[in-house]
């Protein structure tokens, strides 16, 4: 039976994990999917934020009742996936 020089396994395995660490960070993409952090918008400032508009023209739109939202007490909540939805039936309309 032949015993393997430590220092030599060591170098093996230090190998096999960098070619890990290198292929991971070739294509992080598939080791990870993207989840959404936050699903919703909190306030007017929040929607003017997430649309990239001014404040009176994301009232406007909040306004005109083709975004759906919740309101808690003062605070206004739009959920990211119905404000999008509204936006490309809107689009879908006038395209």
């Amino acid at each position: 039976m032949q015993i393997q020089n430590p220092f030599q396994e060591i170098a093996e395995r230090l190998s096999r994990i960098e070619n890990c660490l290198l292929d991971f960070k070739e294509a992080p993409q598939q080791h990870f999917t993207t989840i959404e952090p936050e699903p919703l918008i909190y306030g007017i400032s929040g929607l003017a934020k997430y649309l990239q508009v001014s404040i009176p023209t994301a009232q406007k739109i909040k306004n005109s009742g083709k975004i759906p939202f919740s309101q808690v007490e003062r605070t206004i909540i739009f959920n990211k996936a119905d404000v999008l939805e509204a936006l490309k039936k809107k689009r879908s309309r006038n395209g």
